[in-house]
């Protein structure tokens, strides 16, 4: 990292993690990074992980995903078998989808619990669909959801297929229903331990509120079309009127929203310290930008840079309180924000209200509220 503005010595950043460090990890990640094309397979296990079902059950869903369990048909391909053949009914090869579902053993009970209507789908679909759409499905039935349902009965037939192999056989009285049961009391227990941790959450007011007296308060916001893509940033100065006192617009080009957010404050600054503003109150809805400034950052985080100027600026001779506020307390440096992309690139200073913001101002001045739902 080459730094020519805030006067500090050039540095090593490390492109591949957030914050600039090297990490084993992050460099083999870096060195077998393949981009052959291939399925995306991120919302099949997003549905595996997020399944309600016990631990063993999901572990169990995310082997299937990788063809990692041992049937005959895997064994006999590696050479740990003499047979490929099902050692249950004789009759087929025992792949994972055939354990799963088409061993008359599974299929006479998945025919019990599938809708008749949706019988001929199901069996048709290949490994990675049957998975995926039965674990999508949020139909609720007597005995709980079918994702629910569909992955205790996955997990139980390779269980019962186990113990069958082995000689653990046990006597079901009838199968259908102790899955059925099983999958009913699973769902209960999971549902109570949510509830258990649930977190509260409750209706709040928010609005812009004016600065104490003889202070000025300052918003600003940063706004990114794709993080990273084209970026702005904006902000307004009020005094304890809630009266425009100025406010500014940047046309960035394109960078993250976190640095679009640090160049908002940034510049805000800039332009609060040029109006010879020495008792300040900044408000930004970004809790990590805010984190950044009040906490500090590494050298060899890629916004480091950022940081040690608004740092600068922070040290000069003024009285400077940098607070997170909810957007709801930010809408006028949001539409801003947004003006700006309007705007030729560069830095835009005005003290004319634009058009497109005039009734946020309004609003804020009378004190106008939004809703917002805030974890108590």
């Amino acid at each position: 990292m080459v730094v020519n503005i805030s006067g500090k010595d050039d540095r090593l950043s490390w492109s591949e993690t957030a914050d600039g460090r090297f990490t084993v990890a992050s460099a083999y990640k870096f060195l077998t990074r393949d981009y052959t094309p291939r399925p995306d397979m991120a919302s099949l296990f997003q549905r595996v992980w997020r399944v309600t079902a016990p631990e063993r059950v999901r572990v169990f869903l995310w082997l299937v995903v990788n063809k990692a369990i041992m049937t005959n048909q895997t064994r006999f391909r590696r050479h740990f078998g003499h047979t490929e053949i099902c050692q249950v009914c004789k009759s087929g090869v025992e792949s994972t989808l055939h354990v799963l579902r088409d061993c008359p053993a599974m299929e006479g009970i998945w025919r019990r619990i599938v809708q008749q209507r949706k019988q001929h789908a199901f069996f048709a679909m290949s490994l990675l669909e049957w998975l995926f759409e039965n674990l999508s499905e949020d139909t609720e039935l007597v005995n709980g959801s079918w994702p629910t349902l569909f992955s205790v009965s996955v997990w139980w037939a390779w269980k019962w297929r186990c113990g069958n192999v082995f000689g653990e056989t046990r006597l079901w009285r009838d199968r259908v229903k102790f899955v059925k049961d099983y999958a009913k009391e699973v769902r209960s227990a999971m549902l109570a331990s949510v509830q258990a941790g649930v977190v509260i959450r409750e209706d709040r007011m928010i609005s812009w509120l004016p600065p104490l007296a003889g202070w000025m308060k300052l918003n600003t916001n940063g706004a990114s079309h794709g993080n990273p893509g084209e970026a702005t940033a904006g902000g307004v100065i009020r005094d304890g009127d809630g009266k425009w006192c100025g406010w500014f617009a940047l046309n960035i080009g394109r960078c993250t929203a976190q640095m679009a957010e640090l160049w908002g404050l940034y510049y805000g600054l800039c332009f609060a310290w040029d109006k010879g503003i020495r008792q300040l109150e900044v408000e930004v809805d970004s809790a990590t930008v805010v984190g950044f400034v009040q906490a500090g950052i590494c050298d060899t985080h890629p916004l480091s840079f950022l940081v040690q100027l608004c740092h600068g600026f922070l040290s000069k001779d003024w009285e400077v309180r940098v607070t997170h506020v909810y957007r709801e307390a930010n809408r006028l440096a949001d539409g801003l924000a947004n003006y700006a992309f309007s705007l030729a690139l560069g830095l835009h200073y005005f003290d004319c209200v634009p058009p497109d913001v005039l009734t946020v101002l309004r609003e804020d001045e009378c004190g106008v509220s939004q809703v917002r739902r805030i974890r108590v």
